[in-house]
């Protein structure tokens, strides 16, 4: 009951200022200021200062596997040596990240101890992913109706997201599939429905997919080891990332001495080069003879299907999630390939089993003041889309560039329209693009940036942020160079100084690079 509390005591664990600003808002509310209030970071916090007539309220994040930030890890070792709470009235505000294996891990064990030793929750804890500020509204309202006498409100409150992994994916129902280019490799774009799940996320982060395994080598492999209940077997084993350790137990049992070389620290490459484009059933063909291992041991030797990380192309929405994939499809040793999750994704699957990680080095901030420049090859445009939907949805005032480049302007000018939407509205400034295979010499996205030198020095002056998407080996140091040649041939800096601005354009922050 309200007349019951005489303090409020606040608790606070906070490594990057986050846990610690929330508790700078929880000190102004209205529905605190009757009570006399103490605040202090877990450390320095005393539990057997404490009387039933204090409510104690935590705020405090977690990182990692589960650990507290520094000015709390020590907290949990007092509150586990502390004889008892009995009846002492508590409530947990937890910050967390999805991304990490153990989220809000360190704020689940306080509330644990807490219980154990009889504490009264007056508000069920929460645990609460990066995008923290709607559950903080939330909650600090139901903090309110609490003091006033509803203890209802605190018990049947429910903010608690769920931490997805590989062993907790969500199954995403497809909404639908959209070819986004005329010739072959297909790019598609996959809407897939996330409604009801409690899955955050935002422009820049990543979708991991659990793909199920193709039927017709699943059918293959059976047909090799002559049985008929593969697809059960095998249908969530990984047959195309293959270890060593896979490998090795291969060797063991076939004594192949080209496998058994192949797998020597000084081949390598050679190992590589074998592997690239091919998948167990080679392995089995190339090295094994039937009967030398059976499907039960492949079983035991084969590790999980791993998850696909792919770059979302939608920004905060509820409801669904986009994705930009590029169909994988080819042929090889006279069977017929397609991705993993690729191929899974563009056969248009009822659902896909899905889970989202944070990524950081790839995000906006909240508002967008400076110049953006954004540059994406292929379906590397995925995260670029996503990060321009969060700037029309700010109506963010900075300038915005895109530099894009695939193969042909009639066949692969992906998001065309919607791209010529945001330029109508304001949203981008500007479009430049490189389509390589147009004109008689190869015309790629560096070479764009050189024609365009100029324009991109005076953003880059301006306090421009870039960010880059595709595939590494082609694009990262092509990118590098190319912001060399500007700040030397433009900027008029000599060499040294050239090179001293592109590592500082990385050691401030503002290149973000993600690439596959």
């Amino acid at each position: 009951m309200p007349e019951l509390i005489e303090r409020i005591v606040i608790g606070y664990g906070s490594e990057s200022g986050n846990a610690h600003g929330l508790t700078q808002r929880l000190l102004r509310l209205p529905c605190v200021q009757p009570y006399e209030l103490a605040v202090q970071d877990l450390n320095s916090l005393k539990l057997d200062t404490l009387t039933t007539r204090d409510l104690l309220i935590v705020v405090c994040s977690s990182f990692g596997d589960g650990e507290p930030p520094g000015n709390a890890d020590r907290f949990l070792d007092q509150l586990i040596a502390h004889e008892n709470l009995t009846h002492q009235p508590y409530a947990i505000f937890g910050l967390g990240d999805t991304a990490y294996p153990t989220f809000c891990g360190f704020t689940k064990s306080l509330d644990a101890a807490l219980l154990q030793k009889q504490a009264k929750p007056w508000i069920n804890r929460v645990d609460a992913d990066t995008d923290f500020d709607g559950f903080f509204d939330t909650w600090c309202t139901t903090l309110a109706a609490v003091l006033k006498g509803d203890r209802r409100a605190g018990t049947t409150l429910n903010l608690q997201v769920t931490a997805y992994g590989e062993n907790a994916a969500w199954p995403a129902r497809v909404i639908s599939s959209t070819r986004l280019n005329a010739t072959a490799p297909y790019a598609w774009q996959i809407r897939l429905d996330i409604e009801g799940s409690g899955i955050k996320y935002r422009a820049g982060d990543n979708l991991y997919v659990l793909a199920q395994n193709d039927g017709s080598l699943l059918a293959q492999i059976g047909h090799w080891f002559g049985r008929e209940d593969v697809h059960t077997l095998l249908a969530t084993k990984e047959l195309r990332q293959l270890g060593k350790s896979l490998l090795r137990d291969i060797a063991r049992v076939s004594q192949h001495e080209t496998l058994k070389a192949l797998l020597k620290v000084s081949n390598r490459k050679d190992l590589e080069a074998y592997l690239y484009g091919k998948d167990i059933l080679d392995v089995l063909g190339d090295f094994c003879e039937p009967g030398q291992l059976s499907l039960e041991e492949l079983v035991e030797w084969l590790p999980d299907v791993l998850p696909r990380a792919y770059s979302i192309a939608s920004h905060d929405n509820p409801g669904y999630v986009d994705l930009c994939i590029r169909e994988i499809a080819y042929e090889m040793e006279g069977r017929s390939r397609t991705g993993t999750a690729t191929g899974h994704l563009a056969g248009q699957p009822p659902e896909v089993r899905v889970f989202v990680r944070s990524n950081p080095r790839f995000h906006l901030p909240r508002q967008v003041e400076h110049p953006v420049v954004l540059i994406g090859t292929g379906t590397g445009i995925a995260p670029l889309i996503a990060l321009l939907e969060q700037i029309e949805q700010q109506n963010s005032p900075g300038q915005t560039c895109l530099i894009f480049g695939d193969r042909r302007r009639a066949s692969d000018f992906l998001y065309q329209s919607r791209l010529e939407s945001w330029q109508d509205k304001g949203v981008l400034d500007e479009v430049i693009t490189a389509f390589s295979r147009d004109g008689e010499n190869r015309y790629y996205v560096q070479d764009a940036m050189l024609e365009h030198g100029a324009y991109l020095w005076a953003l880059l002056g301006q306090g421009a942020h870039l960010y880059l998407c595709g595939n590494k080996s082609n694009l990262e140091r092509a990118i590098e160079q190319a912001l060399l040649s500007i700040a030397m041939n433009v900027g008029q800096l000599d060499e040294d100084e050239a090179q001293a601005f592109v590592a500082d354009l990385s050691a401030s922050d503002r290149v973000h690079k993600e690439l596959y």
